[in-house]
């Protein structure tokens, strides 16, 4: 039996629709506000320069440039990435509990598995975007078969993190392409919605620091849709997962 994508995508939506309140209270602070501060306060990382000069020396140079900034500002990164895998292991756990816990049981539960959770996700962001890079269907394909990594963990205690990838492997056989589709929803979705937010804050700047209203604005915008595609995830990944582990053998 395949997975069903449209049913998979309600249910996913009744998972948002009963515990809308408490998600919403968990992905602001741990969602929300950190990419909104990333965008505020942090510059983005240095492009390639494509001006006239010997290829080598401009790699050399983007290299050198992207090193200092790393220095400078890669831990606020590492900081907001490691906040948002605490925030989702948690809104996974409320989601899994069928409301039996709180936003603090939940929250505490996260960091009961924490250290397991993060090296699991640097592990699946590893192939993931490799795949990406070299194309984004591989990309898209390897995200879905691993999609189940974070409910596994929550929902089948004492997993090791590797442990967790080879069961959400084994749980999406035969499944792959849905479960491409089913990670398209928001690795895409998020994408391609930030696109013009992102488009429209160069526009604003013009060469200049531009207006600092109006950059928030943007801003924040940027982050609310960064916030819904990591809610969008974990509630996929939760209707997901219920689907496959039930199904028959």
């Amino acid at each position: 039996m395949t997975l069903n994508i449209v049913a998979t995508l309600r249910d996913a939506w009744g998972l948002f629709l009963r515990d809308r309140s408490l998600l919403i209270r968990l992905a602001g602070p741990f969602l929300f506000w950190p990419a909104l501060a990333l965008g505020l306060l942090v510059p983005a990382p240095p492009l390639p320069d494509e001006g006239v000069g010997e290829a080598t020396a401009q790699a050399t140079a983007w290299i050198d440039s992207v090193g200092q900034w790393a220095g400078q500002y890669g831990g606020w990164y590492l900081a907001s990435y490691a906040v948002g895998l605490i925030g989702t292991a948690a809104l996974l756990a409320l989601v899994l509990s069928e409301g039996r816990l709180t936003v603090g049981e939940a929250l505490g539960r996260a960091l009961g598995i924490a250290p397991r959770y993060v090296l699991a996700m640097v592990l699946v962001a590893l192939p993931v975007g490799a795949g990406m890079l070299l194309y984004i269907l591989p990309g898209l394909y390897v995200a879905g078969r691993l999609l189940l990594v974070g409910p596994v963990l929550l929902a089948e205690r004492r997993m090791a993190a590797v442990a967790a990838l080879a069961r959400s492997v084994k749980l999406t056989r035969g499944a792959g392409l849905p479960m491409a589709a089913l990670s398209a929803c928001t690795y895409l979705g998020g994408i391609v919605a930030t696109q013009p937010i992102l488009m429209l804050i160069d526009l604003s700047k013009g060469g200049g620091p531009g207006n600092p209203v109006a950059l928030a604005l943007l801003h924040a915008a940027a982050a609310a849709v960064a916030m819904a595609a990591g809610l969008a995830q974990a509630l996929i990944a939760v209707a997901a997962y219920r689907r496959l582990v039930n199904r028959p053998a």
